[in-house]
């Protein structure tokens, strides 16, 4: 009889494997470490850390468009980018973008000098229930408001957050620690020449933005309302630059973000209801799609159509 092999060390790592679907809870899912949620039924991609290497064209494309964006030269920023350009904005930065949406969004980026491809200024698509549709959301990260600030010469920096009433609320099921305000004051530089402050406060209950979008909240909650709090002060300290201009953690509890074309919602549930795992969560999923203004009347027949699709699969699985 032949010897047993030994065990050989593993030299490569091993793949990761997409995690199953546990209805109800927050899960990541490997492939493209995309983070959802089916809390309260409802099928949402909450954020993604998914990054794509670019290629060494892009690359310098990259380099191009931010040149365009920090010169003032006459005429539209858009008509100077070509095609290639347009889509890479559209890919890495603007996603779901129309051409007419992005032209906005570029135009925004050269008047207040910000750089996308820095995380200074965001475009987003948001569910709007009024319309029943999603629109194309520009938004200002933290950083942006610092740089447009600074480049008044009249930024004088600003102090920490001062948190009042801590307290503990339950959030999507878990117990967190939260602030019920927060309040930033920054300091300008006046045309005298003296120091003056600009105080805002922020409070929770008024923004934060339900379990659905509160991912961030709940694990950050007092950086994210202090975000709000020193947006709301740098507005009132340099209104003429940052007037209609607003923080993604302000925009939030405004409507659920959702990515790339208009029907991005819709394909996502199909793939997540292919991985469920949970007939009764399935179940539930079906009585909340009749009330879902997320979709068509057709987008609804066929996702019950695939519900029903996954339910009789799990009991096959089961015999």
């Amino acid at each position: 009889m032949q010897d047993k092999p030994k065990n050989k060390m593993i030299t490569t790592s091993p793949k990761k494997k997409a995690g199953k679907k546990i209805v109800g809870k927050d899960i990541k899912i490997a492939k493209g470490e995309k983070i959802y949620s089916e809390s309260d039924g409802e099928i949402t991609k909450i954020g993604e850390e998914e990054t794509k290497e670019l290629t060494l064209k892009q690359k310098k494309d990259v380099q191009v468009i931010q040149r365009v964006l920090v010169h003032d030269d006459a005429g539209s920023p858009f008509d100077k980018l070509s095609r290639a350009q347009v889509e890479l904005i559209k890919t890495q930065v603007a996603k779901g973008a129309t051409d007419d949406e992005l032209k906005l969004f570029i135009t925004v980026c050269r008047n207040s000098k910000l750089d996308p491809f820095m995380r200074q200024v965001h475009f987003v698509k948001r569910w709007d229930g009024k319309l029943g549709r999603n629109i194309g959301v520009i938004q200002v990260g933290i950083d942006g408001f610092r740089s447009i600030a600074e480049m008044s010469n009249a930024y004088a920096g600003s102090d920490d957050a001062i948190y009042r009433d801590e307290h503990e609320e339950t959030l999507d099921r878990k117990v967190v620690k939260v602030p019920g305000s927060a309040t930033v004051t920054v300091h300008k530089l006046m045309s005298n020449g003296e120091r003056y402050p600009f105080t805002a406060t922020a409070r929770w209950a008024e923004y934060y933005p339900g379990d659905k979008q509160g991912y961030m909240w709940r694990k950050m909650p007092f950086g994210q309302l202090g975000k709000c709090a020193e947006a709301l002060a740098l507005r009132k300290a340099f209104p003429k630059l940052l007037s209609g201009l607003y923080a993604p953690e302000e925009m939030e509890q405004g409507g659920e973000e959702v990515s790339g074309e208009p029907d991005d919602v819709y394909k996502t549930a199909k793939g997540m209801i292919a991985r469920t795992t949970n007939p009764e969560g399935l179940v539930n999923l079906k009585i909340k799609l009749v009330k879902s203004k997320k979709y068509t009347k057709d987008q609804k027949k066929d996702l019950n159509v695939v519900i029903d699709k996954r339910i009789d699969e799990l009991k096959s699985e089961e015999k």
